[in-house]
């Protein structure tokens, strides 16, 4: 054990003279072989990062599209053809009924009522009651009327009607259109007219086919019968007939008259009820209670006259 500790004091006692006893005297005795070397500071060098390289945007170049191949064509195949439908087939001969407007048209959202339809009055019911004032001149009355009452309608004065107590008294009173079923009456009428129109033109229509087929079939007109040339009635350039408007302007008709005449139709030759006659078909326009209406009339014509005129729907003679 004293052995080892005399080693350890000997080997302490070494390396303090070494560290602390021998740089002294060594530095005194110029020695420098054994003296220690201090440690140089480092030197701190600032590391400065490379800059980056900028990145450069890049360019859009605009490339002009390539065609793409063209599918090759083949030869459609033919479309199979849809049926036709056949064109109905119009009839020349075939009817046409004539169009009426309808009833707000005509009256204009009942604002004017047609004057003709007051010609005659008409009785309408109350729809319910009223205390109406009756005037005639200067007096004046007060009348009740209860729903359901029988009043005459005389006139229009803008919504309302220009009512009396009867068709011929001369009081009158103010009573709205609303107030009254004057609406309903009217409408009705309306389509009786039109009923009658149609009827007619119907009528007409099929005379004109008869009279075409009689003319076709008709023989050689006999000398001074009213087929004869010199009572033929002549055409003027603007499609009149002088005999005609002759007939009119003396007032063997009054219904028709030159400036209400739409059309003039060709002469025929025909045999009615046993007598010949030039017949002419005129389309003319006559004032109803509804307004004005296209009627169609024909001129008899014998012996160089206009002997009558006639409706060419019922055959009635014109007045």
């Amino acid at each position: 054990m004293k052995p080892l500790l005399v080693i350890a004091l000997a080997i302490a006692v070494g390396y303090v003279s070494y560290e602390y006893v021998y740089p002294p005297f060594a530095d005194a005795m110029k020695f420098t072989k054994h003296v220690p070397k201090k440690p140089e500071p480092k030197k701190q060098v600032a590391v400065v990062p490379a800059p980056k390289p900028m990145k450069k945007e890049p360019k859009v170049v605009m490339e002009e599209p390539k065609p793409e191949p063209k599918p090759e064509m083949k030869p459609e195949e033919p479309k199979p053809e849809m049926p036709k439908v056949p064109e109905p087939v119009v009839d020349p001969n075939a009817f046409v009924a004539p169009v009426f407007p309808p009833v707000d048209e005509l009256t204009q959202n009942w604002t004017v009522i047609p004057k003709g339809f007051f010609k005659s009055p008409k009785q309408v019911t109350m729809k319910k009651d009223l205390e109406l004032k009756m005037q005639m001149g200067k007096a004046t009355a007060s009348t009740n009327f209860k729903a359901g009452a029988k009043i005459f309608v005389m006139d229009q004065e803008g919504p309302n009607l220009v009512v009396g107590a009867s068709a011929g008294s001369p009081m009158r009173g103010l009573v709205g259109m609303d107030d009254t079923d004057f609406k309903e009456v009217f409408a009705a009428a309306y389509e009786q007219v039109k009923v009658i129109q149609t009827e007619n033109a119907r009528k007409a229509h099929e005379y004109r086919l008869a009279a075409a087929e009689r003319a076709k079939n008709a023989p050689a007109p006999a000398a001074g019968g009213g087929g004869s040339s010199n009572s033929k009635p002549t055409k003027d350039a603007d499609g009149s007939y002088p005999m005609l408007l002759a007939s009119m302007k003396a007032g063997e008709v009054t219904e028709i008259k030159p400036d209400n005449v739409k059309s003039w139709g060709e002469v025929a030759q025909e045999k009615i009820d046993g007598t010949d006659y030039w017949t002419v078909n005129v389309k003319y326009e006559t004032q109803t209670m509804f307004g004005k209406f296209e009627t169609e009339a024909q001129a008899r014509v014998r012996n160089g006259k206009v002997e009558k005129w006639v409706y060419t729907g019922s055959g009635e003679v014109v007045p």
